[in-house]
């Protein structure tokens, strides 16, 4: 019987930002080309997203592909981590 793999918290890569600061990475988003995918979200993640853009006066869509975009970011700058085979 395989267990499955544990999954390591989500840390909010925003927790080191001022309000200002994370309104400044907002906007700066907003200038970039962009795809159109299809993404399937919960509906309480989505309903949180577009409360937290409503507050901050922005698009609830610019408000996820920023999150997205940081958190890639933050991604890309930790050490890549080699994940071991479950057999």
């Amino acid at each position: 019987m395989k267990s499955k793999a544990s999954r390591r918290p989500f840390s909010d890569p925003f927790d080191g930002l001022s309000d200002e600061e994370f309104e400044r990475e907002v906007l700066e988003a907003l200038d970039h080309g962009t795809t159109k995918i299809s993404l399937r979200v919960p509906n309480d993640l989505l309903g949180r997203a577009r409360q937290a853009a409503e507050r901050r006066g922005v698009p609830y869509q610019s408000l996820i592909k920023v999150l997205i975009d940081k958190g890639v970011r933050r991604l890309e700058r930790a050490p890549a981590r080699v994940a071991k085979s479950h057999r």
